[in-house]
């Protein structure tokens, strides 16, 4: 009899193992079926609009640059034709941790002057870098233009700078695009100069430091090709070692559009240089300098992708050499405005999309890992146009991003902030998720039934066999 009660327990500890084979095999078929899918596209998750406001007037208001002040709140720059002096001015927004208007200044002259990005100074209020409409030189020009203000929006100074080897005669322009801090307090600016009246389209990337009251110290001019300009907000970082980098674009009659990036020490001599790109057109719209070494790169491209323009991420290592690039987009209209590196070595990266999303625009936010995997991508907008251009991440998935929108029958755009939240609703590793919860819920009830199942048997088998085991002594 005991051989048969063994019997019966091997047969029914095989019949569970087969079960959990199974069950495991199940998993691991699905697992492999969607490891394709899961490679490819984004984990499920959703967008969820905490607030969203517009400020402007009648006329052109956009926003360029947006930070997170210690006082609390945000400050954003970017440019209006709604108020101020005449045609754009330069306009700064200042807002509570809600949305809600504060107070907001422009600042410029009759001539079209824009603000394109603004920082937190160490030792109290903003500083904006702009490009200033100079109608007191000999000749009307633009200038880079250093705004420092106070908390309140007060002017603490406001100074405009030509370009090197130009005098009070020169008709060439000068355009201020990026700002940083120093830990000293002096400011260092990037931007473009144009240095001869003879070719009206050539110019070299510009950068030159400044002191803390606004005194010119150094000034350093690049050149690669015909043409090379860093033309966006965000595109100059202080590096660990105390030099900079600056990520701008390069080109002549046979080469289109090159990004060009540059690696300085801290009196700008250049360390090295480095073009990325092929043959169409690759501009950059901002860089950040990654934890671990290296740089991040957001750039429009017509080279890689899909459609007519895409965004395309390029990770670098510290020598300026690609580690990997990835582009982003579809048929039509989509770009990268600012990218963010974030705590895993993955990137944020904030846009403007016409594959995507409703229609004629939209606010396009993407999230990619350290490998430049997409982890997931949303929109958000309305069927008028909409479209971002800066933004601070603040933690667990939120974001406040600026940028403008359309309103319903207004020609014009107005500066739009919206403050997002993004739940994912599924791991990224491949695990199963709240999709094949039901999966879970019945394979443990298959082991709860098998495992009572085993018990009874193992009680009526034992039972059973106590009573044969009498009948034997009494025969």
């Amino acid at each position: 009899m005991k051989s048969h009660k063994l019997c019966f327990l091997v047969l029914g500890f095989l019949f569970l193992g087969l079960i959990i084979f199974s069950s495991v095999e199940i998993t691991s078929r699905n697992l492999d079926v969607n490891s394709s899918t899961l490679k490819l596209s984004a984990p499920q998750s959703e967008i969820i609009e905490i607030w969203n406001y517009t400020y402007g007037g009648e006329y052109i208001d956009t926003a360029q640059s947006i930070i997170k002040c210690s006082l609390g709140g945000y400050a954003i720059t970017g440019w209006t034709n709604s108020s101020g002096a005449g045609d754009y001015d330069i306009w700064l927004v200042r807002i509570d941790n809600s949305g809600n208007l504060i107070w907001n200044y422009t600042y410029g002259g009759v001539g079209e002057d824009k603000g394109f990005q603004v920082i937190e100074s160490s030792s109290g209020g903003f500083a904006i870098v702009a490009t200033y409409y100079n109608t007191t030189a000999l000749h009307n020009n633009d200038d880079l233009y250093i705004i420092r203000l106070a908390y309140n929006g007060n002017i603490i100074w406001n100074k405009t700078y030509s370009g090197p080897d130009q005098n009070a005669t020169s008709i060439v322009s000068d355009l201020g695009r990026s700002i940083v801090e120093c830990p000293n307090g002096d400011f260092v600016v990037a931007g473009a100069t144009r240095n001869s009246a003879v070719e009206l389209n050539n110019g070299d990337i510009w950068l030159l430091r400044i002191s803390s009251i606004g005194n010119k110290l150094w000034e350093k001019r690049y050149h690669n090709r015909i043409t090379d300009r860093c033309y966006e907000p965000h595109s100059l970082v202080r590096c660990q070692d105390g030099g900079f980098a600056i990520a701008g674009y390069t080109y002549n009659n046979t080469h289109s559009n090159d990004i060009w990036l540059i690696r300085t020490n801290n009196y700008g001599d250049p360390i090295w240089n480095k073009t990325i790109g092929t043959s169409v057109y690759d501009r950059p719209e901002g860089i950040v300098e990654c934890n671990n070494g290296g740089f991040g790169i957001i750039a429009n491209s017509k080279n890689f992708g899909q459609g007519l323009n895409d965004a395309w991420v390029i990770r670098t290592d510290l020598g300026g050499n690609q580690i990997w690039n990835q582009s982003f987009g579809s048929t039509s209209e989509d770009g990268g405005g600012q990218i963010l590196e974030m705590s895993d070595g993955g990137f944020a990266v904030v846009g403007t999309t016409h594959s995507f999303g409703i229609g004629n625009g939209d606010l396009w936010l993407l999230r990619m890992d350290r490998n430049g995997t997409l982890v997931w991508n949303h929109t958000i907008g309305d069927p008028y146009g909409n479209g971002g251009a800066s933004f601070v991440y603040e933690s667990n998935n939120t974001f406040i991003c600026a940028g403008s929108t359309l309103r319903i029958g207004d020609p014009f755009q107005d500066m739009w902030v919206v403050k997002v939240h993004i739940n994912i609703l599924s791991p990224t590793n491949g695990t199963p998720n709240g999709n094949n919860i039901y999966f879970w819920i019945i394979l443990i009830a298959i082991l709860a039934v098998s495992i009572v199942s085993g018990i009874i048997i193992w009680k009526h088998i034992s039972k059973k066999s106590k009573t044969e085991e009498y009948r034997e002594e009494y025969e």
